[in-house]
C-alpha cells in the first residue's frame, strides 16, 4: 500500500496522478488537517508533526509519498534517516522551470516556509543560477483553497507579482489544485507547472526498485485526517478522481 501524506487536501493532485500511473496500487491517503496550515509554522515544529504521522502511516504501508511541499523542503533527509520505508518527497520543479523559460523569468508560489527554505535556495543555485527566479509567498493561499473561500479577486492579488515571469512554478499542493484557474488567470503565454506527474513517476520506480509492487485487480482508496473529518470528506469528493 501506498501511503499519501499532506497537511489536508493539497496531496490529492499527487493521489490523482499516482492512481493513473500505478492503477492497481491501494492508497491511503492521510490530511494531517488538525495541524493545517504548515506554511506558517516554525520548522522545527512542521518536522515533529511530519515524523509523527509519517511514523504511523509506515505501520501500514510499504512506501510514503510527503505530497506537501513545506514538509518536504523542510527536511526531507530527517524523514528519510527516521522512518522505516522509502519515501518520495514533493519539491518545486525548478530544474524543469530552468529548462522551460524562454525569457529566464520564473515565479515561484510557494507558502512562507517553502519560499523561504535553505532547500529552495539550494535547488535554485543548483538548476536556476543563471535565471531570475522570483520567490513569492502567498500567505493565506492554501488555506482558501482548504477551506473553498477562494475568491477570483483574492486569487489575483496573490498572482500580480507575477509580472514578466513566463512560467510558474506552483510550490504549494494546494495551489495545484487550481492550476486551471491560475493558468486562465496568467494567460497563455506563460506556463504553469507543478511536480504531480514527477512524484508519480518516482513512486513508480521506488515501488519497481524494492519489489513491491501490486497486482490487485480491485485497489482500495482509504482517506482518512487528523481533524474535522465531514469537511474533509467533502473536499475529497470534489478533487479526487474517483
Amino acid at each position: 500500500m501506498i501511503g499519501i501524506y499532506d497537511s489536508g487536501i493539497g496531496g490529492l493532485g499527487i493521489f490523482n496522478a499516482i492512481k493513473q500511473v500505478l492503477p492497481y496500487e491501494s492508497i491511503l491517503y492521510y490530511g494531517d488537517t488538525a495541524y493545517f496550515p504548515f506554511g506558517s509554522r516554525q520548522p522545527n515544529e512542521v518536522r515533529r508533526i511530519t515524523l509523527t504521522s509519517v511514523k504511523k502511516l509506515a505501520e501500514q504501508c510499504n512506501i510514503i509519498v510527503i505530497a506537501c511541499n513545506t514538509a518536504s523542503v523542510n527536511d526531507l533527509d530527517y524523514y528519510r534517516e527516521n522512518a522505516s520505508v522509502p519515501i518520495v518527497g514533493v519539491v518545486p520543479v525548478v530544474k524543469t522551470a530552468a529548462a522551460l523559460t524562454k525569457n529566464g523569468q520564473i515565479a515561484l508560489l510557494g507558502t512562507q516556509v517553502t519560499t523561504e527554505s535553505a532547500y529552495t535556495d539550494k535547488l535554485i543555485q543548483e538548476f536556476a543560477a543563471n535565471k531570475t527566479v522570483h520567490k513569492i509567498s502567498c500567505p493565506g493561499l492554501a488555506s482558501a483553497v482548504e477551506y473553498d473561500t477562494l475568491t477570483e479577486a483574492h486569487l489575483r492579488g496573490y498572482l500580480e507579482p507575477v509580472q514578466d515571469a513566463d512560467i510558474v512554478v506552483l510550490g504549494c499542493t494546494h495551489y495545484t489544485l487550481i492550476k486551471g484557474e491560475i493558468q486562465r488567470l496568467v494567460g497563455p503565454d506563460v506556463k504553469v507547472i507543478d511536480s504531480n506527474e514527477a512524484v508519480a513517476r518516482q513512486t513508480l520506480r521506488m515501488l519497481q526498485q524494492s519489489g513491491n509492487m501490486s497486482s490487485h485487480a480491485q485497489p482500495m482508496y482509504t482517506f482518512e485526517c487528523s481533524g474535522d473529518r465531514a469537511a474533509f470528506l467533502e473536499q475529497i469528493k470534489r478533487y479526487a478522481h474517483l
